[in-house]
């Protein structure tokens, strides 16, 4: 993928979630089903923070202001697995096709995983 090379253009914030464009945009997801990703957006977050045992910053910088040791710096794969968590929300899987895709999603966050006392 090309950098930009506009001087004006800023460049995107670190974040912790997946936007609604994002999501919608590399999910491919109709706009009738805004709203249902917009309400998933937040659940998926909260399965990603409890699969990985520790909450998600934004940046180190975050995590070193809160003065959190288990906390955990998001990354661009932990935004894709959360991303894999909202399609398995939002469209509408058999149980099985859901379970695949938090399967891989848990499979994406298991290396930044808490583990230990």
């Amino acid at each position: 993928m090309a950098e930009s090379t506009n001087p004006d253009e800023v460049p995107p914030a670190p974040s912790t979630a997946p936007s609604m464009e994002q999501a919608m945009r590399r999910l491919r997801i109709d706009e009738d089903l805004q709203e249902d990703v917009q309400d998933a957006i937040p659940q998926a977050k909260a399965e990603a923070e409890a699969f990985l045992d520790g909450k998600l910053y934004a940046d180190a910088q975050a995590r070193e202001d809160a003065l959190d040791p288990r906390g955990i710096v998001c990354t661009p794969d932990i935004i894709a697995a959360q991303l894999l968590l909202i399609d398995a929300i939002v469209h509408s899987n058999t149980d099985e096709g859901a379970e695949v895709k938090r399967t891989r999603a848990f499979g994406m966050l298991r290396r930044h995983r808490n583990q230990g006392v």
